[in-house]
């Protein structure tokens, strides 16, 4: 079986939604003073590839530490998209007729090969896209994306309907069509509406 790497390393400095403050690093010992290495971090629930629950944008959706562990390993669909604009459910159909029809209960990336920082409107998806996906029982998204969508209206709908994401993945081209299966641990802070994630895809020989 092989394994895919989905995620961004992160540090200061990176890319970031605008507004957002940098991650700040600091040395709390060192092996030299105190005989081991420790960091303090500073950084946003929303820093470089994380996931973001429903609770990010609705007030009465679920928190990270309330998706159960079941919910983070599933089949994965990598569809690819690299126009400009939003992918429409019609793109979704095309898809299907070539690989096979999405399935419940799976997760869906779209690879849109948009460079990670790259300031400009990037593509993303349609509401339509989403209600499509919705009607066939998708648990989650993802995408190589720092949004959803450039006007954020598709990711507002997309959270507002008890669904959870995971932006700026990476290496998204190694991923077949189908085939794979996504596994997203993250940590489970109470209350937590989006955080760091490393995510991998595990692809059969």
């Amino acid at each position: 079986m092989q394994i895919i790497d989905l995620a961004h390393g992160f540090e200061p400095g990176q890319p970031h939604y605008p507004g957002d403050p940098d991650e700040v690093v600091e040395v709390v010992s060192t092996i030299a003073e105190h005989g081991f290495l420790m960091h303090r971090y500073h950084l946003v629930g929303p820093w470089g590839t994380h996931v973001d629950a429903p609770a990010h944008f609705d007030p009465q959706g679920r928190t990270l530490d309330n998706i159960s562990v079941e919910e983070t390993f599933l089949p994965i669909y990598r569809v690819s998209f690299s126009k400009p604009g939003l992918i429409t459910p019609d793109e979704l159909q095309e898809f299907e007729a070539m690989h096979e029809q999405i399935q419940a209960q799976s997760f869906v990336a779209l690879h849109t090969g948009w460079p990670w920082g790259k300031e400009d409107t990037a593509p993303g998806w349609s509401i339509a896209a989403l209600e499509y996906l919705h009607h066939k029982g998708v648990t989650a998204i993802g995408h190589d994306l720092p949004d959803t969508d450039p006007t954020l209206e598709a990711q507002s709908w997309w959270l507002h309907h008890d669904h959870w994401q995971i932006e700026n993945l990476h290496n998204l081209d190694k991923v077949p069509p189908r085939g794979a299966h996504i596994a997203c641990p993250w940590p489970v802070p109470t209350g937590g509406v989006s955080f760091p994630v490393r995510p991998f895809a595990l692809i059969p020989d």
